[in-house]
């Protein structure tokens, strides 16, 4: 099995994360940190667990962000199946041994997925294993792409182990936010099954300064919706049938994004917020009839989209809470 690590500016988080994957109970690993141009001592330290640890490769490149570390981490695996763990997240000790178990039983499965949970910096549990997670034991390609449309599957890499031959073809987008979640929709169409184990198994780490949803960015709801588009795009090519979902999920989309464009910026000439609102005009049917919308949603929405800008903008802060 070969464990990616992209690493930046993470040193002192290793000793954690770095260990809890040294403590697996499943041993075959190859363990592959790579180094994207730190500038503080974590380069030193990877060298200092690959001295101790022959199961550690390091690999040190300029910086060029998670998705080409992990892309420069693919090119070198030899593993038999590939995983990914974010540097300062650490994992429980039996996390490989359950995954690896769950796909050698059952050969129609291309990857395994583990529950996951949220903690702050001071240990604080803010999301619980498995919490606002779909239940289901196993899902077809086709239902785990309905499962991230309706915000009920785990979008993330790092909580899940893959064939490295289904992998094959497949790479991260270089350059861009919600990396994890644009490969895996493109890899939904071609998943046999996807294996939900319903086990503790890997721990987020929510760090202040690298939580996104917390300040409005432009270009992180730019890759936002330029996603939510792609969604609604690969829906009506390779399942129609779930086109009202894919819809649903722009909506959802939408919705985060005008509660978090600062009021001054809802204006004509921001033509993300000028894009986003014509579609969200056009699927007001869908806002009406769509079931898996609040009704507080569904206020929200066509508050944004049918009342003067002005109404909207004094209320705007109160449409937050």
């Amino acid at each position: 099995m070969s464990i990616v690590i992209p690493v930046y500016n993470a040193a002192k988080y290793l000793e954690r994360s770095i260990g809890s994957v040294r403590k697996q109970t499943y041993e075959n690993l190859e363990v592959i940190c790579v180094d994207d141009g730190s500038k503080d001592e974590s380069l030193q330290i990877l060298k200092d667990y690959a001295a101790e640890d022959p199961r550690i490769k390091v690999i040190s490149k300029e910086n060029g962000g998670s998705s080409s570390a992990r892309n420069a981490g693919l090119k070198v695996a030899t593993g038999k199946y590939i995983g990914f763990i974010d540097a300062d997240d650490y994992i429980e000790t039996d996390m490989y041994m359950n995954l690896v178990s769950a796909l050698e039983n059952d050969f129609d499965a291309d990857a395994a997925q583990i529950l996951s949970c949220e903690e702050d910096e001071e240990g604080k549990v803010i999301k619980a294993f498995g919490e606002g997670f779909d239940e289901s034991v196993s899902f077809s390609g086709r239902e785990f792409f309905r499962s991230l449309l309706l915000h009920r599957g785990d979008s993330s890499f790092c909580t899940k182990l893959f064939r490295k031959d289904f992998f094959e073809g497949f790479s991260f987008s270089e350059g861009r936010l919600n990396e994890d979640f644009e490969l895996l929709v493109n890899m939904s169409s071609s998943i046999r099954k996807l294996l939900a184990v319903r086990q503790p198994g890997y721990h987020i780490i929510l760090r202040g300064q690298s939580n996104t949803r917390g300040t409005y960015k432009q270009s992180f709801y730019e890759n936002v919706m330029e996603n939510a588009d792609k969604m609604l795009e690969l829906t009506e090519r390779k399942f129609p049938e779930n086109k009202e979902d894919a819809i649903h999920f722009y909506l959802m989309q939408a919705m985060w994004f005008l509660l978090h464009i600062p009021a001054d910026e809802m204006n004509k000439d921001n033509t993300l917020y000028t894009s986003v609102m014509k579609k969200v005009k056009s699927f007001k049917g869908n806002i009406l009839s769509d079931k898996y919308l609040s009704v507080k949603h569904k206020r929200n929405l066509i508050l944004f989209a049918f009342f003067p800008a002005r109404l909207v903008k004094k209320t705007h802060e109160r449409l937050k809470k």
